[in-house]
């Protein structure tokens, strides 16, 4: 299991290294969130600083995954940089070429190593009490409960834009 509170201060030491100008005012705790299936990090602004937290994802991935993710966030605490815009990419690449990174907007799961979760596509087997089926693109959404989507499908699209009907 990965301690991510130490990769950060290590991690820290390597961004100031290379001239990355990463905040001071960083809890030096980590937060883990058990719930986030579509983001390894999030750094967040808090009273003057800054909070970065961790998907649980994470906890078994393979240390260079965990660091180069707390770089991401990291860089976010910079000023300028809570977007991923010009500056953010600069640094980036400043931590990419020192260090063997590849921090850009986002990864997969199989780029960082680590399972990934079941999506709605997945989740239409068996245990679903519900789903529905876009008539454009046949994509199956499973649902457990019964919702307004599920109730009242034709009310509703797809991601791609096409129509819901309920075949179960």
């Amino acid at each position: 299991m990965n301690d991510f509170d130490s990769l950060l201060t290590v991690v820290t030491a390597q961004a100031k290294a290379v001239g990355v100008p990463v905040s001071d005012k960083i809890d030096g705790h980590i937060r883990i969130n058990k719930r986030a299936k579509k983001r390894f990090g999030r750094c967040t602004a808090v009273n003057g600083g800054y909070v970065i937290e961790l998907s649980e994802m994470l906890l078994e991935a393979p240390e260079k995954s965990c660091r180069q993710t707390i770089a991401h966030e990291l860089i976010h605490t910079c000023p300028g940089c809570m977007n991923h815009g010009r500056l953010f990419k600069k640094y980036a690449g400043m931590m990419n070429r020192a260090y063997g990174y590849d921090i850009k907007r986002t990864n997969s799961c199989s780029e960082m190593g680590v399972e990934a979760p079941l999506d709605d596509e997945m989740r239409h087997s068996q245990e679903a009490r519900y789903i529905l089926l876009c008539e454009s693109c046949g994509k199956r959404i499973g649902r457990m409960r019964m919702s307004k989507a599920v109730a009242k499908p034709f009310m509703y699209r797809c991601a791609c834009g096409g129509g819901l009907k309920r075949i179960k």
